[in-house]
């Protein structure tokens, strides 16, 4: 897991050699919601989803990071918030 700008941060599967970026955020700081992948792209043509790289608010980064070594469970430290995200059971 890496943090980044914008309060996004990255996290990496070693196994499956997957990576997402997600938004830690007041809006996704509910109990219980779901985090939705985050994308920056650096051309002017954008998706509807995607963020451009001029967008990127570089006052809010993630200043800290931290993961349970056995459950999926991460903590990620925003400006003054701190964020503690699950990964969701059925």
């Amino acid at each position: 897991m890496t943090g980044s700008y914008n309060n996004f941060f990255r996290t990496f599967e070693r196994d499956s050699q997957r990576d997402v970026t997600l938004e830690a955020s007041r809006e996704s700081s509910k109990p219980r919601a779901v985090l939705k992948p985050r994308k920056v792209c650096s051309t002017g043509k954008r998706k509807k989803d995607e963020i451009t790289v001029d967008s990127l608010d570089f006052n809010k980064k993630i200043l800290h990071t931290a993961w349970h070594p056995t459950d999926n469970i991460i903590a990620v430290a925003a400006t003054n918030n701190l964020y503690l995200f699950q990964e969701k059971v059925n």
